[in-house]
């Protein structure tokens, strides 16, 4: 059974696996980023933890929760859940950021890890979350249109030179077609 929970100092030796299996298959960690900092397990789960309270971290920041999906005990992925969006995750990034160890991928867990991110964004009041992907990450497109993605536009980052996609999903499910996108921020 698929589950997201926070991190637990149990979930040490999964989560370097899963950080090593991706730095040697492609290195790729975007949408999950702060998994790459779990060498210092402690240390990891102490800045999770601050990372969840505003009143913790930089007024710029926003502030996240991270969950690791795991299916039967065995780590698959996780996801980082942005309680509001400042700054550039407007732009791309948004409130939902997520990842499948390389191993994983391809096996239908991206479209149920982020349908899990959105229960959860639901508990805390969310009602629109707004996800992005790369152009060309192919994969990201179909999970988040299988979960209610509305496209919106595109962004061109111009600090990496990478374009996202941008989509809008309602928490609820009630999002049509029609509505406008740009009156859901």
């Amino acid at each position: 059974m698929l589950v997201a929970r926070e991190f637990t100092i149990d979930d040490k030796n999964e989560i370097i696996d899963m950080v090593n299996e991706i730095r040697q298959v492609d290195n790729n960690f975007e949408g999950f980023t702060n998994i790459k900092d779990a060498d210092n397990y402690e240390e990891f789960l102490r800045e999770l933890e601050t990372n969840k309270h505003q009143e913790l971290i930089k007024p710029e920041y926003s502030p996240q929760t991270t969950y690791g999906v795991f299916d039967d005990e065995r780590l698959i992925g996780g996801f980082n859940l942005r309680h509001v969006i400042k700054g550039d995750l407007i732009n791309y990034g948004g409130n939902i950021g997520y990842l499948i160890i390389p191993s994983e991928r391809g096996k239908g867990y991206g479209t149920k890890l982020l349908c899990l991110a959105l229960e959860k964004a639901q508990i805390l009041g969310i009602k629109n979350v707004l996800v992005s992907c790369g152009v060309d990450n192919v994969g990201s497109n179909r999970v988040i249109e299988n979960n209610g993605g509305i496209y919106e536009n595109n962004y061109y980052e111009e600090s990496t030179g990478k374009t996202f996609k941008r989509f809008w999903i309602a928490v609820d499910g009630s999002l049509r077609k029609d509505i406008n996108i740009k009156e859901m921020r």
